[in-house]
């Protein structure tokens, strides 16, 4: 059975069901046990929740995790980023010890291939493994390092696809050093759990390929005009394991007015997730 994090409000638990319906599609051989931190996701909404990932033969196990904060850590939460978001990097802390590796994932990835090269990777003593979009970050990499002050640092990694360590976290982790960090550092966060994430484990996160492991649909249509022969739908098809719709343009907003080709592997899930919303909004 493999771990699998989630951590999110109620506006994201219908993206999170085609989440996990590609998990289950492309893993018909695996089981998952799917733990999602939240601070308030409604009991009828988890019970729906918890019905669908039952249908699957999987194991959903909702933590309320609110009260893990007081009113005095004063995490920067704002209109558009909730507490929610902060969850993941305190699993160490919220989930059963016997939990000692799980892979978080954010509700706007998708899983088109099998994710166990991934989540069987050694740590190499690391406490993460993650991606770094080099090509998009190297511009910006300055500025990052004078506004998070971490200027030892030439990476900025993603935080929608991570694999955690958490045997070696909670040896060596402190769940105040993030509190501490964020409440330090919100008037110049952007990206908060994302700058909180590269500024506490800097030289801690071991990097993967992007490519494979955190593809993003934006890049994608640059890469096929620039590199057809090389980046096209065979070759997602074949290799890439989470396709990450990052960013404001989300396939499940904006349908048919969805600019990217990697849609249409959520379309294509999401069908099979909701077939009686699909057919009842083209009427």
């Amino acid at each position: 059975m493999m771990n699998i994090l989630f951590s999110l409000d109620e506006n994201y638990v219908y993206p999170l069901k085609v989440l996990i319906q590609s998990l289950v599609d492309t893993h018909p051989d695996d089981t998952f046990c799917m733990y999602l931190l939240h601070a308030g996701i409604s009991d009828e909404t988890l019970e729906d929740l918890n019905r669908f990932v039952e249908r699957t033969d999987n194991k959903l196990v909702p933590i309320h995790s609110k009260n893990f904060f007081h009113d005095s850590d004063k995490v920067a939460i704002t209109r558009y980023y909730t507490l929610e978001m902060y969850l993941w990097m305190f699993a160490p802390y919220l989930l059963p010890e016997e939990v000692d590796r799980i892979l978080y994932l954010d509700p706007d990835v998708l899983c088109i291939n099998d994710i166990k090269e991934f989540y069987n990777k050694d740590f190499l003593g690391h406490s993460f493994v993650a991606t770094n979009y080099k090509y998009k970050t190297k511009w910006v990499q300055p500025f990052n390092n004078l506004r998070l002050r971490n200027f030892e640092s030439d990476d900025y990694f993603n935080a929608g696809v991570v694999l955690m360590n958490l045997k070696k976290l909670r040896r060596v982790g402190d769940p105040y050093s993030i509190i501490e960090a964020i409440r330090e550092n919100k008037p110049v966060l952007i990206l908060p759990d994302q700058d909180i994430f590269n500024l506490v484990y800097v030289n801690d996160i071991l990097e993967e390929d992007w490519r494979f492991f955190n593809m993003n649909p934006k890049v994608f249509e640059k890469l096929k005009i620039l590199f057809p022969k090389k980046y096209n739908y065979a070759k997602v098809d074949r290799e890439v394991v989470f396709i990450h719709f990052s960013g404001k343009h989300k396939p499940w907003d904006e349908r048919e007015k969805y600019r990217y080709a990697l849609g249409k592997y959520f379309f294509d899930v999401e069908k099979r997730v909701y077939p009686y919303y699909l057919e009842s909004s083209e009427i």
